[in-house]
């Protein structure tokens, strides 16, 4: 794994399979997955629950104009929470 800060309270952790993980603050709320590529879908999630204008601007510098897109999958704060247990 690699540790990258991308600004204040803005980290991004990147696995040797290509998966990213972004925490804004100490929280999990978006990423990227490789392995759930398709046709439908392309790799990226975010959180879809209400944050913080700061966290919200840090979602939406990562994904930049994939935030919109429909192949950009939207999970649910329990499901980033269970991931970030995954990780630690």
């Amino acid at each position: 794994m690699k540790l990258i800060h991308l600004m204040a309270n803005l980290i991004l952790i990147t696995t040797t399979e290509g998966a990213e993980y972004l925490f804004s603050y100490e929280t999990l709320v978006a990423g990227y997955i490789s392995e759930d590529r398709d046709e439908n879908c392309n790799g990226y999630w975010f959180v879809k629950e209400s944050y913080s204008n700061t966290t919200t601007r840090h979602i939406k510098k990562y994904l930049e104009n994939l935030y919109t897109s429909e192949k950009t999958t939207k999970v649910t704060q329990s499901d980033a929470e269970m991931a970030q247990m995954a990780l630690m």
